[in-house]
């Protein structure tokens, strides 16, 4: 057997690959026929002996992963509460709390910082002095004329 030659392991990976794509399409796309369409089509390719068949095959499946991985909806993630069981926590000076529900807006409104834009703000006077630091300007002296 070379080494370009399809396994049973991939043939099988590619299958249960669709299938699980399949599974995830909503119900107006009928998902039942369109495994029933898959499920025959892998059956009349097990009696297939050349390998440029089964290659040819094989990459037909690969493009039918292709579309399916295009038309298949993303799993919502807009949930407090995911369905592998995460949760959402907040950590506050009395421990943390589990978050239930959506989120809560603020009543005013208002953010309170002392940066209201008419002075500098702290920290990006730090970040830029950082960033400064870093590319080798240690001081202002050579742009003042002083060395």
């Amino acid at each position: 057997m070379s080494s370009s030659a399809i396994t049973r392991t991939q043939i099988l990976s590619t299958y249960r690959t669709i299938t699980r794509l399949i599974k995830g399409l909503p119900s107006n796309q009928k998902p039942q026929q369109q495994l029933a369409s898959v499920q025959e089509s892998f059956r009349e390719n097990t009696s297939l002996t050349d390998p440029l068949e089964i290659k040819s095959s094989f990459q037909k499946a690969g493009e039918k992963i292709a579309y399916y991985r295009i038309i298949t909806p993303k799993a919502s993630s807009s949930s407090t509460s995911g369905s592998n069981g995460t949760q959402r926590w907040v950590y506050t000076k009395d421990g943390a709390v589990e978050i239930d529900g959506e989120g809560k807006a603020r009543l005013n409104g208002r953010v309170i910082s002392n940066w209201d834009g008419k002075n500098l703000d702290p920290c990006s006077i730090k970040t830029h002095q950082g960033q400064l630091k870093r590319m080798g300007f240690a001081n202002n002296l050579h742009a003042k004329g002083l060395f």
